[in-house]
């Protein structure tokens, strides 16, 4: 007869370290908060690290570089814009996906961060654990597909044919210039491969000095 003794806590644990898929940062002052969501992302086989104020997750950020971070706006210390601003304006942290925790009622909040550069949003009581669960894997997708495919950047010459068409359509108040750096924007365009017959590309406009997308 077969017997068949079950894995140890420490092969389990080795087991578990196989498989991580990543690192993820849950920027929450609210503990039990932080708790739901760390629970569910490590049995999903994430490794999750928390920090429960803005300047404890930044730090954090420029240490550990995670491979996502969750940010709530209503940090204390530095408060989840500031912290926004930061990831995005440093070389090193610039690239990390930024998944924001909003309230009901904060529609504006919501606005703001996503033009300064978050990828995401998720309002809290209304999505789900699960369905964060699902952002963060689509959006991990998405990046390690553009990170392995080259990005073109291109500046727009307002004498070309369009150019000026495009600025007015877009209400482009500065033309092509940076609003923050007066610096002229270049156009970054990202292969599409989720659509056929042809060459399709999706495309942001991106200051080369301050790195922001607009």
């Amino acid at each position: 007869m077969d017997i068949e003794f079950a894995p140890t806590k420490a092969e389990q644990k080795a087991n578990i370290n196989q498989k991580k898929k990543g690192t993820i940062l849950i920027m929450e002052d609210q503990r039990g908060f932080r708790r739901i969501y760390r629970d569910v992302l490590e049995q999903d086989g994430y490794d999750v690290l928390e920090a429960d104020n803005g300047e404890e997750g930044w730090e954090t950020i420029l240490s550990k570089k995670p491979d996502l971070v969750l940010l709530d706006l209503g940090l204390p210390i530095l408060d989840g814009f500031q912290v926004l601003e930061k990831i995005r304006r440093s070389d090193q942290t610039k690239n990390i996906p930024v998944i924001i925790f909003s309230v009901l009622g904060e529609p504006r909040d919501v606005k703001k961060a996503l033009e300064m550069g978050a990828n995401d949003y998720t309002v809290k009581g209304f999505y789900t654990p699960r369905q964060v669960l699902s952002k963060i894997k689509n959006l991990l997708k998405d990046t390690n597909l553009r990170n392995d495919t080259n990005s073109y950047r291109l500046l727009i010459k307002e004498d070309r044919k369009g150019a000026m068409r495009l600025e007015n359509d877009l209400g482009l108040e500065k033309g092509y210039l940076c609003p923050t750096c007066n610096v002229e924007m270049e156009v970054e365009f990202f292969p599409d491969y989720a659509r056929a017959d042809g060459h399709w590309f999706a495309a942001q406009f991106v200051c080369p000095q301050c790195q922001k997308p607009f």
